[in-house]
């Protein structure tokens, strides 16, 4: 027998719908599921949110992103279709793109087009949902706070400040989004309490904040030491001639400095 997979529109669990049937009880939330319900009435919609559904259950996000965007061309007004849509951007997006608020937006038309009576549960899903997103990307948003480590010598530190900011209270502004939709969620709790604390974004570097020895500055200058100086000469003997000896070795610091910035920069900007 071939299986379909599928979400619960009630309680977001993964379904198997049988192939040919026209209803399946969710093992999760024993809710009764029209298969129209959540794969559409036309054979051609049925088929891309199979292909979507597929994708998604393989964590293939992108595949399962193309697939809901072409059933959402069919028919925009398909609320799973956005739902879906709006998991993949959180998990594929980029973060220094905006993309938690294009999933948030994404979120809101499911709950525009969903029935009146599964709106609730669409909330409640998507809460669920805003956390794994934010579970997921916690590693990415801790590597661009922990960028400010260049901070003392570097001199875009001010326009790297602002974008971590930036990012910052976009993730708060979003976790509020996922408590409003969902105000009994522990999980959301939790993780609100943890961005407030700052706790979210403490990274192995603040641990320490007046001895930064693994900083990538220090790193960088453990290994690139500054040059020793030349011991003073003796009056009888000229000085040797070494045109920018020492200059050299500090424009090449500086150079690999900036190399370092901007690749941070960079990041940031394309997470």
């Amino acid at each position: 027998m071939i299986l379909v997979s599928a979400k619960c529109p009630d309680c977001g669990a993964g379904l198997k719908i049988p192939e040919g049937s026209t209803s399946v009880v969710c093992e999760f939330c024993g809710g009764n599921i029209l298969v129209t319900d959540v794969l559409g009435a036309t054979s051609v919609m049925q088929n891309c949110m199979t292909l979507a559904y597929s994708a998604l259950e393989s964590r293939n996000y992108k595949d399962a992103y193309d697939h809901f965007n072409r059933a959402i061309e069919i028919d925009m007004k398909n609320p799973n279709a956005w739902f879906g849509k709006a998991v993949c951007e959180g998990m594929i997006g980029k973060v220094g793109e905006n993309s938690f608020g294009q999933m948030v937006d994404m979120f809101e038309n499911a709950f525009n087009y969903a029935p009146a009576d599964k709106q609730s549960n669409f909330r409640k899903n998507a809460a669920a949902e805003i956390v794994k997103v934010m579970r997921k990307s916690a590693d990415v948003i801790k590597l661009a706070c922990d960028m400010l480590v260049l901070k003392d010598d570097d001199s875009t530190s001010s326009e790297l400040s602002a974008e971590i900011s930036g990012l910052k209270e976009n993730v708060k502004k979003t976790v509020l989004k996922a408590q409003e939709y969902d105000p009994s969620n522990n999980d959301v709790t939790q993780l609100l309490s943890e961005i407030t604390s700052g706790a979210f974004f403490k990274t192995d570097w603040d641990a320490e904040p007046k001895s930064k020895e693994n900083s990538p500055l220090n790193i960088f200058k453990s290994i690139n030491p500054e040059p020793e100086k030349t011991p003073a000469l003796n009056a009888e003997q000229p000085p040797v001639n070494q045109p920018g000896g020492n200059k050299k070795s500090g424009c090449s610091f500086v150079f690999l400095l900036m190399i370092m910035t901007a690749a941070a920069l960079g990041m940031i900007l394309k997470l």
